[in-house]
């Protein structure tokens, strides 16, 4: 069918709609496909049911952000969702493919580590969020969630104009929480100390990162920058397993967990097990102070709640691309429980 001249014409996802009749012209029923003003992403049916938490990880480059996002999912899918009587499913066929192509096929499936996420370019949909509904069933009443993960490139957040040039600061301002991730490999004061075969190159000092994430919420808040920010923040030391084997030296003892390491003790399973992560915050905030200096402390203290969290995506430090023991998580799921009882689940 020919457009006539003049017409205006609406391309929403698999329709064309030429009027106000919503009809579509390649179909011809008539269609009620949202779209954000916005970002033009497809809104999904119910998605203000129970609320919207946009669940943001940040991080500098090589931290670990499409890792943990990949592993997350998976395990809130097949067991975490399980524990809490809770059903845990993407909000539509586009949030599925993308995961599984994105992050499951080549993880799981395929045994590989993940591409480094590609700086924002508009058009490109390596960064469309991942919008799924959690429905939690407590004492008979039933509470539906929308969350949508955003994972994003270290390169988008090294300053706040690259931020707003990315479009990324009404996404973090707007936050229903952040997961901070530090990647402890990037902390002198511990690759100074540690042995391992393979350490990764240098990235960006995680403090700076911080306040360059916070400087974009204040200022796009027009907040002062005496006044501690409300979003939630989850500082997630990344690559933990790592920070658990037996030293080979004093120096090395310095920097690794303790046997009687809260992260060793398993969380209590099907509720918010608040004394385990108590002691997890209170053990990995002395660590970072010790490690990664006052000042990271101080920049997470500009956050009025906050919590901080040790994980392992893939459970071992891999040599190559290839992930020769597979993918075998520790505590990912933490922050985002942590984050879920900021939302009222107990």
């Amino acid at each position: 069918m020919g457009i006539a001249e003049g017409e205006e014409v609406l391309q929403a996802r698999y329709h064309i709609v030429r009027n106000s009749s919503m009809t579509c012209d390649m179909c011809g029923r008539r269609t009620f496909v949202r779209l954000c003003p916005e970002c033009h992403n497809e809104i999904p049916p119910g998605a203000e049911e129970g609320g919207n938490s946009i669940f943001v990880v940040l991080g500098p480059k090589g931290a670990g952000k499409s890792h943990y996002i990949a592993v997350l999912v998976n395990q809130l899918s097949n067991y975490v969702a399980g524990e809490f009587n809770a059903v845990f499913n993407p909000a539509g066929d586009s949030t599925m493919v993308h995961y599984n192509e994105m992050y499951r096929d080549p993880l799981f499936k395929e045994g590989r580590k993940l591409d480094s996420t590609r700086p924002f370019k508009k058009g490109d949909d390596s960064r469309k969020p991942l919008v799924y509904y959690m429905s939690i069933d407590r004492d008979g009443a039933r509470k539906v969630y929308t969350f949508a993960f955003v994972d994003t490139a270290g390169e988008d957040t090294v300053s706040t104009d690259t931020i707003n040039r990315s479009n990324l600061d009404t996404l973090i301002a707007g936050a229903a929480g952040i997961v901070f991730l530090v990647d402890p490999l990037q902390i002198k004061y511990i690759r100074d100390r540690i042995h391992l075969d393979v350490v990764p190159g240098r990235s960006a000092d995680a403090a700076d990162a911080l306040k360059i994430i916070s400087n974009t919420i204040r200022a796009k808040r027009q907040q002062s920058g005496g006044g501690r920010i409300d979003i939630p923040l989850a500082v997630t030391l990344t690559k933990c397993d790592v920070l658990l084997k037996a030293p080979e030296d004093e120096e090395e003892d310095k920097i690794l967990f303790s046997p009687g390491s809260a992260v060793r003790i398993p969380r209590e399973s099907g509720r918010y097990d608040k004394e385990n992560l108590e002691q997890i915050d209170v053990e990995i905030e002395e660590y970072l102070r010790r490690t990664a200096g006052e000042d990271f402390i101080q920049t997470v203290n500009g956050f009025s709640d906050h919590c901080y969290f040790a994980v392992s995506a893939l459970g071992s430090n891999p040599e190559g691309d290839d992930l020769q023991r597979g993918v075998m998580p520790l505590r990912v799921e933490d922050p985002f429980i942590w984050l879920l009882n900021r939302k009222g689940m107990e």
